[in-house]
This record gives structure tokens, C-alpha cells and sequence, in this order.
């Protein structure tokens, strides 16, 4: 309990004895609310973590027969439809601290341009196997729209909250 609180209670005739059993409350609260956030974090990072497999292996039939703007354009919407979730179950978690959110930030994005270098690889295999007329992708550059697609709506967001909190 912060220190001008409790000299508020205290003028309104709280007991000392009443304010130390108020602080162990609000502290055990927080502690199993702190518990509880990373059980939520942790389980919402396997839930992107899958949801970008999942669209990793939806972008295989893609890969095989576009070439252009056009995947890239898929790659992009799909990504940033992930990076909303992502944004969604991970930025508002306000209990966790700062190097969660970096680890997040980080971790997750990676995993993702992963997943679509190596899809984008089985992709070129089958292309070359069935000898299509299209051209194998290059896949650093698909997983680099991937992770900045992917990681644009968190940026986005922590702009607008900085923003916010100098208003």
C-alpha cells in the first residue's frame, strides 16, 4: 500500500493492527493475480505460437501457385490478422512486467518467420517436384514481410499507448 494511502487511512482512524492485515491481503491478491497473468501469458504465447504454424501450413497451396504482389499480400493479411491476436491476448496484460512483453516481442515474431522459411522451402520442393511454371520464393525475404506484418500491430500500439500517457 502506498505510503499517502496509508496516511489517509490512518487520519480517518484506522487501526495500525487493521492496516497491516489490509496490506497482507492486497499483497497476497496481488501475488496471485501476478500468478495467474503469467499462466495466462505463457498460454497465450502456445496459442500464437500455433496459430502461426497453422498459418505457416495455409500459406503452403499459396506459395505453390501465386508469385507477386499477390502473396505478398496474403503473407501480409495473414500476418497481421496474428498480430492483432497476438496484441490482443498479450499487450493489455498490465500485471507483467516489462521483460515479458520484450521477450514476447522478440520470441514470437521469430517462431513465426520460422515457420514460413520453412514452409516457403517445402513450398520450392514442391514446385520443383511437380516442375510448375512458377518460381521457387525466396524465403528470408517472405519471412521478413511475415515478421514485420506480424509485429506491426504491437508496434502500433505501444506508439498509441506512449502517446496516450504524455496527453
Amino acid at each position: 500500500m502506498k505510503l499517502q494511502r496509508k496516511k489517509e487511512l490512518l487520519q480517518k482512524g484506522w487501526p495500525e493492527e487493521e492496516l497491516k492485515k489490509a496490506e497482507q491481503v492486497l499483497e497476497r491478491a496481488t501475488r496471485h493475480d501476478i500468478f495467474f497473468s503469467k499462466i495466462v501469458f505463457w498460454s497465450a504465447l502456445v496459442v500464437i505460437v500455433f496459430a502461426n504454424l497453422l498459418v505457416s501450413l495455409l500459406l503452403i497451396p499459396f506459395l505453390i501457385a501465386l508469385n507477386s504482389w499477390v502473396l505478398y499480400s496474403i503473407v501480409a493479411v495473414l500476418a497481421l490478422t496474428i498480430g492483432f491476436l497476438y496484441n490482443f491476448l498479450i499487450a493489455d496484460m498490465g500485471l507483467l512486467e516489462k521483460k515479458h512483453h520484450r521477450i514476447a516481442s522478440i520470441m514470437v515474431p521469430l517462431i513465426g518467420a520460422a515457420n514460413v522459411v520453412m514452409m516457403v522451402l517445402v513450398a520450392n520442393k514442391f514446385i520443383e517436384s511437380l516442375k510448375l511454371n512458377n518460381q521457387p520464393h525466396n524465403p528470408w525475404f517472405l519471412a521478413l514481410a511475415f515478421g514485420i506484418a506480424f509485429i506491426l500491430p504491437y508496434i502500433l500500439d505501444q506508439i498509441r499507448l506512449h502517446f496516450n500517457r504524455e496527453v
